[in-house]
């Protein structure tokens, strides 16, 4: 059976129709009968990006334990790693990497679709930090809330990309002891000029760059994993990406770790339908995951 974790904004999967697609790929004898599971990791704070947080919540873990587990007591399941593989798109494409890399003895396989990594330079060149006019505006965001009454700073958001930074802020920065937004920002404005504090930067590195970070720490638990794909599209919008990815598959070879990264032609998402058809679930069924 095969998790998916859908992207940021997204809640199923995109040109991809359960069940009548995978009815017909059954049908098609194109990959083998599976259980689709697909984890809306949306919250009330917006993206959850499947990680603990003490802000968001732990999601990580309610994946890996809570999902995983009602699924197999409530469905036809093989209660085990071996028949578990895990997916998922951007947001859910990282989050698949990061929970199989931490619970090999909860999913088994790996296929990770233009994941959110970060190469050394991955955090500057996103859309959260690509210009001093975003920063800024951040800025003028967290002077806004900090004026407000507590109930009603709680309940504001920006408009994207900086609802995006928002989002990531609780996940990889979290500090519910501040007041909204709960996180701690890497930039403040001193004298009309912008002051990076570089600890609380390396938060926010390690929130998209973590993976790279800890693949010689969690080496053991990867080995252990049957199969790990990661694809991406040439041409995806956020360039980071495929520079991501790129480096992430150079990390794992590094450490002697089996890893396939492949490119395809498109973007962002312009032919999720045809991954998922295609290759993503064809991965899962030569594997025989039910």
């Amino acid at each position: 059976m095969v998790y998916y974790l859908p992207g940021y904004g997204d809640s199923g999967m995109i040109g991809f129709n359960l069940p009548d697609s995978m009815d017909r790929l059954v049908n098609d004898g194109k990959v083998n009968e599976m259980i689709i599971v697909v984890v809306n990791g949306t919250n009330k704070l917006g993206g959850s990006f499947y990680a603990n947080s003490p802000v968001t919540g732990n999601w990580e873990d309610f994946i890996a334990q809570d999902v995983v587990g009602y699924v197999d007591g409530h469905f036809r399941t093989l209660a085990q790693a071996e028949s578990r593989g895990i997916t998922g798109h951007s947001m859910g494409g990282f989050g698949a990497l990061n929970i199989a890399m931490h619970r090999p003895d909860v999913f088994g396989a790996v296929y990770s679709m233009s994941p959110g990594l970060f190469d050394e330079n991955g955090l500057t060149e996103s859309q959260m930090f690509e210009s001093e006019r975003l920063i800024q505006s951040f800025i003028k965001f967290e002077e806004k809330l900090s004026a407000l009454p507590l109930e009603e700073a709680g309940t504001k958001m920006l408009p994207s990309p900086q609802e995006f930074a928002l989002f990531y802020g609780f996940a990889f920065a979290p500090n519910p002891d501040r007041h909204p937004p709960y996180f701690d920002y890497p930039f403040t404005e001193v004298d009309g000029k912008l002051v990076r504090n570089d600890e609380i930067w390396k938060k926010w590195e390690s929130g998209f760059g973590v993976i790279a970070d800890e693949v010689i720490l969690y080496k053991v638990n990867v080995l252990t994993l049957t199969g790990i794909v990661v694809d991406y599209g040439e041409y995806d919008e956020y360039n980071w990406i495929p520079k991501g990815c790129i480096y992430f598959g150079e990390q794992l070879t590094a450490a002697g770790i089996p890893v396939e990264v492949e490119a395809y032609s498109g973007s962002h998402q312009s032919v999720l339908g045809e991954a998922f058809e295609i290759t993503c679930f064809r991965f899962f069924g030569v594997l025989k995951f039910e």
